[in-house]
């Protein structure tokens, strides 16, 4: 459990840091996806760290495990970003949508 803990906190700190740089420094504001994946991937390579290694799933390239482990940190900056949304009614503006749609037949009259 507290392996789930450590991704999701992870990925907590992810989000907050692209969001720092993003609000920051309007050239980045369009590259707000690639720098979740590019920090979450990057997080996990710098701490070596393998959620498969610490659910004790055997698998048979290491490396593999760790990038990963990675992608599914920038994956969960997506249910937080949700959270925050929901919570603040604040949406971001370079994301995805977060289940507002538009609806598909519009009224005449």
């Amino acid at each position: 459990m507290y392996h789930f803990a450590i991704v999701a906190l992870l990925a907590l700190a992810v989000l907050k840091v692209v969001d720092v740089l993003t609000d920051n420094i309007e050239a980045l504001q369009p590259f707000r996806s690639l720098l979740t994946i590019a920090f979450g991937v990057g997080s996990v390579l710098w701490l070596d760290y393998s959620l498969f290694e610490g659910f004790g799933v055997t698998i048979d390239d290491r490396t593999a495990g760790i990038w990963v482990t990675g992608f599914i940190v920038a994956g969960m900056t997506v249910p937080w970003r949700a959270v925050f949304g929901y919570l603040t009614h604040d949406r971001a503006t370079g994301d995805e949508t977060l289940g507002s749609r538009s609806p598909m037949i519009k009224r005449a009259a």
